[in-house]
Order: structure tokens, then C-alpha cells, then sequence
């Protein structure tokens, strides 16, 4: 098969395109040919070493966290499957297995959710880390409820906007931060208030329209990009940030928040993931939730997919288009 592989920790020059052999499923997995993959800034970390808390790199390794495709094999235990299902995931990466940059992926059978059948690969494979990581954060550590207030900082982000719209299902208001450009899509999905981070301020807008604080505050973007973000939460509320395993993201300021009677969670995403990703399939089978725009990329342009993405270049979802 063609896959993506690296042979060691590095920049996007160590992503090579190379035929390895087909692997075969073990005892509960099942064999996916893999028609598009998803690119993650999840995936340039992994590539440059920053996972190496959460896995064993064993090298040649193939990189990649999303996939959609069809079943073509299942691994002892698994008969609830039939062959050329149509299939969305996260891959087994995280478990330091080989990912989805590949023609075929093993994937744990309790990671695999069918495909919404009004969704083509390219926008099933948009999907699984970004929506996890965002519901993650708003619903299950955020304990968003009906009625409440949230900010979502970085509402331009693939998993800004879909926690724009799981606040919007959850019955919450919303307020984002984004940049000017995409303040039209993130008041379609159902933002009240758009604040533009380069000239906006962010404190200022955000008082006038909620002025005790918001209830949960959901940094999608980390770096320290949204200063004294603690300052813009009610008495009680709560400030999430999804984990981005950025050099130097120190995360949210836990003694600060506990001294001021406030809450602080990193959100990551759980696996194996297909319990969760199947009850996000449900709300986009149905229209409530949209996956992103995105950019569908043949597999030999990898290494530009991660450098607009590590660069702050990719104005749009990256996906690859690993088989016709």
C-alpha cells in the first residue's frame, strides 16, 4: 500500500511517500481503505515529537488521527460489520499504531462509526478530532447547560465552529472570538457576538454583552493568545482549554482559578472515541451540525498541508484524498 510515513522525529522534510506492506487486523479491529484522511495540528506535533508522553514513535510510522473510507476485512470478534461499509474514525495513532496517511488502517472496532449518508469522505474525514475535542471541552468538562453563556476563543478554527454549533444544539448563547472574515460564518452557526481578535476588545465586547461574565469560557486555541481569559468568567464559571501539546502552552492558570472560586479543565479526546463521534454523526445526519469548508489535497501534498497548517496559513480544513 501507499502510505505517508516518517522514519524519524522532524519537519515536514522527513515526510516521506513509500509503499509499505498491507497490514492485517488483529482480534477487534477491522481493515479500512482508506479514501480521505484529515489533517490536524495534532499530526505536525506528533510528527515533530511532541506525543512522546502519550506514545512509542516505532519508526517507519504513519502519522494521521482522521479517516473515512470502506471495510474491507474484520479482525476476529468482529462480525457486526459488513464488508464495503462506509466508515468514519479516529485512528488508532494515539496508541502509537499506524495512522490514517495510508492506504489501508487497522482501527479498533469500537472507534469506527458508519458515515452519515449525507456526507462524502472528504467531509467525514473533516470531522472526528475536531468535534470530539470540541464536545470534549463545552459539554463533558464545560458542563455547558441550556441557557448559559459561552465564549468560544478562536470561532474561526475547525474546532471553534463546531463548538459554536454543539453550544447553539445545547440550547447556550454564544459569543467567539474570530477574525473579521470568518465573523459571517460563526453568527450563521450561531454566534451572537463576533469579536474580532486583532482589533477588537475582546474584555470590553464582552462585558457589554454579558456583563457579570460568562459561564464557560472555551479556549480552542491556547499560546497564551487569550490573555486573563479568567477575568471574563461570572463567579463559578469555568474556563476549558483544549490541549494543544504546543512547546510552552502552559494551559490555564489552575492555582489562580481555584484562589478565585473558579474552575479550570484541559480537554483531550478520548479513546477509543466511536461511542461519542456516533452521537456527533447523529446531529450531522440530521443538518443541525456541519462539518468545516475544507481544502481536499492529493496524498503527495502532505508536507504543505502541515506547513500551512503549523504556519497559521490554512484558511480552511486540510484533508487528503488518499485513494480515487
Amino acid at each position: 500500500m501507499r502510505a505517508v510515513v516518517i522514519e524519524r522525529l522532524g519537519g515536514a522534510e522527513v515526510l516521506q511517500l513509500k509503499e509499505l506492506e498491507r497490514p492485517q487486523p488483529g482480534p477487534g479491529e477491522v481493515l479500512v481503505q482508506v479514501v480521505c484522511a484529515g489533517v490536524n495540528p495534532a499530526d505536525w506535533k506528533c510528527r515533530e515529537g511532541y506525543l512522546g508522553a502519550f506514545l512509542d514513535y516505532r519508526f517507519p510510522f504513519v502519522l494521521g488521527f482522521d479517516l473515512a473510507g470502506t471495510v474491507v476485512a474484520l479482525g476476529e470478534g468482529v462480525d457486526d460489520l459488513p464488508l464495503g461499509s462506509r466508515v468514519f474514525a479516529q485512528s488508532d495513532v494515539g496508541a502509537g499504531k499506524w495512522g490514517s496517511y495510508a492506504e489501508y488502517a487497522c482501527v479498533s472496532r469500537a472507534s469506527l462509526v458508519a458515515m452519515p449518508e449525507n456526507l462524502d469522505f472528504a467531509a467525514a474525514a473533516a470531522v472526528p478530532t475536531p468535534a470530539l475535542a470540541a464536545w470534549t471541552g463545552l459539554l463533558e468538562e464545560g458542563a455547558l447547560r441550556p441557557g448559559q453563556t459561552v465564549l468560544v476563543h478562536g470561532g474561526g478554527s475547525a474546532v471553534g465552529g463546531f463548538a459554536i454549533q454543539f453550544a447553539r444544539c445545547a440550547g447556550a448563547r454564544i459569543a467567539t472570538t474570530c477574525s473579521a472574515d470568518n465573523a459571517g460564518q460563526a453568527k450563521a452557526s450561531g454566534a451572537e457576538l463576533a469579536i474580532d481578535y486583532r482589533a477588537g476588545d475582546i474584555h470590553g465586547a464582552l462585558r457589554r454583552w454579558a456583563p457579570e461574565g460568562v459561564d464557560l469560557v472555551l479556549d480552542c486555541i491556547g499560546g497564551g493568545s487569550l490573555p486573563n481569559g479568567l477575568d471574563l468568567l461570572r463567579p463559578g464559571g469555568a474556563l476549558v482549554a483544549i490541549l494543544t501539546l504546543a512547546p510552552g502552552d502552559a494551559g490555564p492558570d489552575h492555582a489562580e482559578a481555584a484562589r478565585r472560586g473558579l474552575r479550570t479543565a484541559v480537554a483531550y479526546s478520548r479513546m477509543p472515541s466511536g461511542e461519542l463521534l456516533g452521537r456527533i454523526a447523529s446531529l450531522l445526519a440530521a443538518g443541525r451540525v456541519r462539518p468545516p469548508a475544507l481544502d481536499l489535497l492529493p496524498l503527495s501534498d502532505v508536507a504543505s498541508a502541515h506547513d500551512r497548517l503549523q504556519h497559521g496559513h490554512a484558511r480552511r480544513k486540510q484533508v487528503l484524498q488518499v485513494a480515487g
